[in-house]
């Protein structure tokens, strides 16, 4: 069994908001890997919910990407079957075959300047992932740009500075990890009762989050970073479509502009192909991940 890690990117300029709590909600969201006589679950490298990319400069985070499309969404009547009809879709799917997983992302986060003007940040990235576990990941060059033209303009006037400052410039910062041991996420189940309550085998219960604020961070990453089965993805929909404190909002447009249905749990959305039940995208507060491919292919990742 091989040891794999939980990546949590910061620049090197800022440390990231309130690390002691950063790393407390990375070990709740992997059920405490450090306690001993736990089981081994699952061989997922899950990104810290508390985290998102920071940029240097004296930027803070700006609202969610894609609030408007959420204000002018549509309360789905019946979330179990709008849910259920796109999970279905999905889990009729094959397992996939090929030697690695493989999930091409772009990530974007919107930050406000002192001088009142938003900034986009963005950046590529290929995660890879073998039959045996192995991890590879693959980053682009962040790319920065005023908003919209009225950002420009006030970017403009306000002498043009540079939007990435710091000796990186716009480069990812250091990774910082924590080597966990964990067994194939394949053989999780497909039935959502089923998959909660083996999930829920590895919650705290400490009173630092609640069962469904647990279940919600967890699942999101899940679907994010995992190599799971059609089958699993499709459960951890309805899974999460059960909690009382998500809502389904249909007509919902991710950072890209496609449009899907969105499980949203207070300012986090995981919005979904309703054709296809397909992963579009994760969004927060902070920071959208809009997924452009996802699944088993026989090509391989670049050599180091």
């Amino acid at each position: 069994m091989k040891k794999f890690q939980v990546i949590d990117e910061v620049m090197p300029d800022v440390p990231p908001a309130d690390p002691a709590r950063t790393m407390a909600v990375r070990a709740r969201m992997l059920g405490g890997a450090r306690r001993r006589g736990l089981p081994a679950w699952s061989k997922v490298a899950l990104a810290a919910a508390a985290v998102g990319v920071v940029l240097a400069g004296g930027f803070v985070v700006a609202p969610m990407l894609g609030d408007r499309q959420v204000e002018t969404a549509a309360l789905a009547p019946d979330p179990a079957q709008v849910i259920g009809t796109a999970a279905d879709r999905l889990a009729a799917r094959p397992p996939g075959e090929g030697a690695w997983w493989r999930r091409d992302l772009l990530r974007l986060s919107q930050t406000r300047t002192a001088a009142g003007y938003t900034v986009e940040h963005r950046i590529e990235e290929v995660l890879w992932v073998n039959r045996e576990g192995r991890r590879h990941t693959d980053r682009g060059q962040v790319t920065t740009k005023p908003l919209t033209p009225a950002d420009e303009q006030a970017w403009k006037d306000d002498g043009s500075p540079a939007l990435c400052r710091g000796s990186d410039g716009c480069q990812i910062g250091r990774t910082y990890f924590i080597p966990l041991d964990l067994t194939p996420v394949t053989s999780l189940p497909t039935e959502a009762g089923a998959l909660k309550a083996e999930m829920l085998k590895r919650f705290p219960g400490d009173g630092a989050d609640s069962e469904e604020g647990w279940l919600w961070g967890s699942a999101k990453w899940m679907l994010l970073d995992a190599e799971s089965t059609p089958g699993t993805r499709a459960a951890l929909y309805r899974l999460l479509a059960g909690l009382p404190g998500v809502l389904v909002a249909d007509g919902v447009t991710d950072a890209e502009g496609r449009a899907g249905v969105a499980l949203q749990y207070g300012e986090q959305r995981i919005i979904i192909d309703r054709d296809t039940g397909e992963l579009l995208a994760v969004q927060d507060e902070m920071t959208s991940y809009v997924v452009k491919r996802l699944g088993w292919t026989d090509e391989t990742p670049p050599q180091d």
